[in-house]
């Protein structure tokens, strides 16, 4: 299902794999059957997302490959978030502008959207005035992600490992920044939506499948397992967002949603640990990408993973 692609998305959110020849090159040829696959579930897409595109560990060059070509094969038929997160603030804006400047010149009809990860690359101090300053720079809206793990990357000392409630408070009133994408404990949650309360439209998308499941967000789930279940991903999101109210009155519903569950839970636990290598063995095995092929700096997936995804693909009939 589609959402009105110039609007701020509501429900799954796939954040794309990103194809790859050897040597860390993007494979274009492979895209236009990835989005086809995906697309029948999903309601936006992701390009380049931290952890399930490799967006952190490929070059800008490749990523602005990948999102260009995306762009150009979409033509607004989804809304499309734009991972431009990057080691530093230099790098991150000059990614930003690099890719505006192709959405400008293509003329690109649809919505398009900033995700970025800010602590990756920098502190809670000053943050509201570092998103005051890029926000002047571009015409497009912003997605804050918030994720500790993404963060203990950074090999140094840091204080904080999650945006701080204060400050995701003041960041939160600058007109262009539109929503989070979260991962993290409960009582963060509730603390920041206290947080962003003044701001009635501000949108927080799930990026843990499983917490989704169990306690729906307001807005909808990044869900990295929609590249390869998608209708599924689309069923389940959609249900948990009460978009079937009459539906879910009968018996039949419930239990199909619930057997739903249980299948996405079980991929899920084979993959979350090593989201973007085992996925793509799963897209491998049941025939949409041509390889699995991750970048050089992405761990791979261990024999005993690529053995437990062929078992489960045969298991439910996608081989």
């Amino acid at each position: 299902m589609v959402s009105d692609a110039n609007k701020l998305p509501r429900g799954l959110i796939c954040p794309l794999v990103t194809p790859l020849k050897t040597g860390d090159v993007f494979d274009a040829s492979v895209l236009d059957r990835l989005i086809d696959h995906v697309g029948v579930g999903a309601d936006a897409l992701l390009v380049g997302d931290v952890f399930w595109g490799e967006g952190i560990v490929l070059s800008p060059e490749t990523r602005l490959e990948m999102t260009c070509a995306t762009l150009d094969i979409i033509r607004g038929q989804w809304p499309v978030l734009i991972t431009i997160t990057c080691h530093s603030m230099r790098a991150t804006r000059d990614l930003l502008a690099r890719v505006e400047a192709f959405v400008e010149r293509s003329g690109y009809p649809g919505g398009v959207f900033w995700v970025d990860y800010p602590l990756y690359y920098h502190s809670n101090r000053g943050l509201p005035q570092w998103y005051e300053s890029v926000v002047s720079d571009t015409k497009i809206d912003f997605i804050l992600g918030n994720h500790a793990g993404l963060v203990e990357r950074r090999r140094r000392a840091i204080k904080h490992k999650n945006i701080r409630t204060s400050v995701l408070k003041k960041v939160s009133q600058i007109d262009k920044v539109q929503g989070m994408i979260f991962s993290g404990s409960l009582k963060r949650s509730i603390n920041y939506h206290k947080a962003v309360r003044p701001c009635r439209e501000f949108a927080f998308y799930d990026s843990d499948e499983v917490q989704f499941i169990r306690q729906p967000s307001s807005s909808g789930v990044v869900a990295g397992g929609s590249n390869l279940l998608p209708h599924a991903w689309g069923e389940i999101t959609r249900s948990c967002l009460n978009r079937y109210d009459v539906q879910q009155q009968y018996t039949d519903h419930t239990r199909q949603m619930l057997e739903t569950g249980f299948m996405l839970q079980e991929f899920y636990d084979l993959y979350s640990n090593n989201p973007a290598a085992v996925i793509k063995h799963m897209l491998y095995v049941v025939g949409v990408l041509p390889n699995a092929n991750t970048a050089s700096a992405t761990q791979p997936s261990t024999l005993s993973q690529n053995e437990a995804v062929e078992a489960i693909c045969t298991k439910y009939d996608l081989v």
